[in-house]
């Protein structure tokens, strides 16, 4: 069966980190979203697609193609505007076969969904399968009504007191090419998708829904990529493995499910804790620890004495004296010595996240900085709990950072306390490459195992 992979979205929500590409392209193991996502749709038999584009979409297409690397077929559609998913769905309507799958590109699941799914539409009964997991929080998803698998109502964040059921459908669904005719009649809103669903099933004709017990992580805010890659790492890295590394010192620890990828570098007295992630050409210098779910992504610097503890780190960012805890940091971001986020309160609190105009619950209490591309820490800055930095930003020698900070700003300490202005500093990607040409020249001469990286 076909596949329409949704791509289109602006990923506001997940401010800085969908700014400069599309959110489903965020990297988790060396890889993006999408790519897992056809993985497991790949795992399941599914090998046609139709992907649809649009903010930043080229990005998608460079990396995709036609897909023949990556074993499928790939077309592409493009959404010249983010207005939902119905109008996502709209540009795909001379391509769609009479049924096919409907996913999103950054939405995680276990390929037991789409067989099971499969499996109920090949019954014969149903035109449209859906899936559902009973929820405590009903007003948050799209809930529906269930009578022995047919599927009688369906409601998009119900208010209190008004749900048909605690049944939140799963963000996966098998569609039937009728459903194009049903977007020509329902008004435009925010609900167009769902409500035609709605209005298919008042037409009588049959919506089933299939029990879904297995992992599903969708990638709406910037804390909910934690989960994913938690369920990643406990599927992919099951054991340690260590690919053809230039270096790695017998006086490093390396512990648990690790995976080192090819030309990384471990030098004395590190250690890396599983389960962890370390990509291609990267180096762990002295004294360093690397623990709990962290993920380094190629060509990174992490110098002596830093911990990085549970975040996520993108490619070519470069520590030295620093402690990286629950924190998110994009490609090409440098620390300075003694830079640190915290990720802790005193108070013991969840931390709340500044979402668009509001300050939203993490439901989490333990949340540190969210870091945009190519962004400069200076030496002692504090980034306080749950603070954002938009890309091409810099943070000058110890600022305490307890607000966001925009894209393409600086603020620093002067004598009447803190100055934001407009960041003209731009991090060189030539400077970045003959400084880790440099280290890596240094590092390998047949020098003793004792000098600090």
């Amino acid at each position: 069966m076909q596949t329409i992979i949704l791509a289109g979205g602006e990923g506001k929500r997940v401010f800085p980190l969908a700014f400069n590409r599309p959110k489903p392209m965020f990297k988790l193991l060396g890889k993006p979203l999408i790519h897992h996502v056809i993985d497991t749709l790949k795992g399941a038999g599914l090998k046609d697609y139709v992907v649809v584009v649009g903010h930043s979409g080229d990005q998608i297409k460079d990396y995709l193609k036609d897909g023949s690397k990556l074993g499928v077929n790939i077309e592409y559609t493009v959404q010249k505007h983010s207005l939902g998913m119905s109008d996502a769905l709209k540009t795909t309507e001379n391509l769609a076969e009479d049924n096919f799958f409907v996913v999103n590109a950054d939405d995680v699941f276990e390929a037991s969904l789409i067989k099971q799914m499969l499996r109920q539409f090949k019954k014969g009964e149903a035109e449209i399968v859906l899936s559902y997991k009973p929820v405590k929080e009903t007003w948050k998803f799209g809930i529906i009504r269930i009578d022995n698998e047919h599927v009688t109502d369906f409601v998009e964040k119900p208010p209190i007191g008004m749900e048909p059921s605690n049944l939140a459908v799963v963000g996966v669904y098998i569609l039937t090419k009728q459903i194009f005719e049903y977007y020509k009649k329902i008004p435009v809103s925010d609900h167009q998708y769902e409500d035609a669903i709605l209005q298919f099933i008042k037409d009588e004709n049959v919506v089933e829904a299939v029990n879904y017990d297995g992992f599903f992580g969708g990638y709406k805010y910037p804390w909910d990529i934690f989960t994913i890659n938690k369920y990643l790492m406990d599927k992919i890295i099951t054991k340690q493995t260590i690919k053809d590394c230039i270096k790695i010192s017998e006086r490093a620890t390396v512990e648990g499910n690790v995976w080192i990828e090819e030309g990384a570098k471990v030098y004395e007295g590190a250690i890396i804790k599983g389960p962890s992630y370390i990509g291609e050409n990267s180096v762990i210098g002295n004294n360093c620890l690397v623990r709990d779910y962290a993920s380094l992504g190629s060509n990174c610097v992490v110098g002596f004495s830093t911990e990085i503890k549970h975040s996520l780190i993108g490619d070519d960012c470069w520590f030295h004296m620093n402690y990286i805890g629950d924190s998110i940091i994009s490609n090409n971001c440098l620390f300075g010595a003694g830079a640190k986020t915290a990720n802790y309160r005193f108070d013991e609190t969840n931390i709340k996240v500044r979402i668009g105009n509001k300050r939203m619950d993490s439901h989490t209490n333990k949340l540190g900085a969210i870091i945009g591309d190519n962004c400069k820490i200076g030496i002692n800055v504090c980034l306080e709990p749950g603070v954002k930095i938009g890309p091409q930003s810099m943070v000058g020698p110890s600022v305490d950072l307890q607000d966001d900070l925009e894209p393409e700003k600086m603020i620093i300490v002067n004598k009447n306390g803190y100055l934001k202005k407009v960041n003209k500093i731009i991090i060189s990607p030539e400077s970045k490459q003959q400084l880790m040409k440099k280290l890596i020249r240094t590092t390998n001469r047949k020098t003793s195992d004792k000098s600090n990286i």
